[in-house]
């Protein structure tokens, strides 16, 4: 068919939803302009209405956590070579998709076999990333030699793009700056409050891993709604608000808030940063990308920290902002789709 759209194999990175994030508000431009298929563990209530095929596969390993604050380094090694050991038959699957209905474009967020995959195949590849596993792994010793077969991978990609924030990735030779990739939101205060209750309401992400938070404190904060996202919890106070997965669209949830509680990540918070909503970190030890984070909140004006402890307590700083107003352009998403179906028309054209 001379004029269908063009396919594209879209792999999201098994770890956390930040990856997945990012590729739901690309792909709510690039669903109307290609024919996608993504390729993640990511769950289907996440995507929302994407118009996109989906399946189930797990593209990395990212990092094994125990809970959101610290990684398992030990298992993360294990994970790391027992998934090396199954290439051949991903790449022979892979292949066999490719030959039945091929396609045009592999594009992935930040998983790097499929860039040795695209290679092998002969299809132009796209990396999306404001870091890679080069940089995370070369904070853990034991995951050393496994590096230089990674960093290969990466270079193989066609493009690079980097939105914003950038984390190391010296090593990339041509990168496609765009701007930051973010979900802006719009307020549902009045569903999340609708009695108007509350002076205060503060979104505690406990992250995909979870990590021990006070929820029993909150009745010492009756003027504040605390809201949490996940499985519910039996015997907590009615000012904690639970939840299930996928209620609400996250943009609007983080837009609604007066603070939002979390470990540094880029999709939390580049999205506190597009809806221009105060981010309370909690730090991390071990995590290349935190320092780059904290910095650009903390110049945003809307940051503060808290300790572990305060995740226990829930005594947080009191945050009143007025006529919030957005750090810098967000509009990586559309900038990446219109770059990436630029490349594919001058590749059909070439052909």
């Amino acid at each position: 068919m001379p004029n269908r759209l063009p396919r594209i194999a879209y792999f999201v990175s098994s770890h956390g939803f930040g990856h997945a994030a990012r590729t739901r508000t690309i792909l709510q431009y690039l669903q109307s302009t290609a024919d996608v298929t993504v390729f993640s563990t990511t769950p289907i209530w996440f995507w929302g209405d994407v118009r996109v095929e989906h399946r189930q596969y797990q593209a990395d390993i990212g990092c094994i956590q125990p809970e959101t604050m610290t990684i398992d380094e030990s298992a993360t090694k294990q994970a790391f070579q027992s998934f090396d050991s199954e290439y051949q038959s991903r790449f022979e699957t892979f292949s066999a998709l490719q030959s039945q209905n091929s396609f045009d474009l592999v594009v992935t967020d930040i998983a790097p076999e499929p860039l040795d995959f695209a290679y092998r195949l002969g299809i132009p590849s796209a990396l999306i990333a404001n870091f890679t596993w080069v940089e995370i792994y070369n904070q853990m010793p034991s995951m050393m030699d496994f590096i230089p077969k990674i960093a290969h991978q990466y270079k193989l990609a066609t493009t690079t793009y980097i939105p914003g924030f950038q984390t190391g990735m010296e090593w990339v030779s041509n990168p496609f700056l765009v701007d930051p990739v973010a979900e802006t939101g719009k307020s549902i205060r009045t569903v999340l409050d609708p009695e108007r209750k509350y002076t205060h309401l503060i979104y505690i992400d406990a992250g995909r891993w979870g990590t021990e938070v006070g929820w029993a404190n909150a009745s010492q904060f009756q003027n504040t709604l605390f809201i949490r996202v996940g499985q519910p919890i039996d015997g907590i106070p009615m000012n904690v608000q639970q939840l299930a997965f996928g209620a609400v669209k996250h943009a609007d949830l983080v837009a609604s808030v007066d603070l939002v509680v979390s470990k540094p990540g880029y999709g939390i918070v580049t999205e506190c940063l597009a809806n221009g909503t105060h981010w309370c970190c909690i730090p991390r030890l071990g995590f290349a990308e935190d320092e780059i984070l904290i910095d650009v909140a903390r110049k945003s004006g809307k940051f503060s920290t808290a300790s572990p402890s305060q995740l226990i307590s829930l005594s947080f700083p009191v945050v009143n902002d007025q006529g919030k107003t957005n750090l810098a352009s967000f509009d990586g998403a559309r900038q990446i789709t219109e770059h990436l179906m630029e490349c594919l028309t001058v590749l059909k054209s070439s052909t």
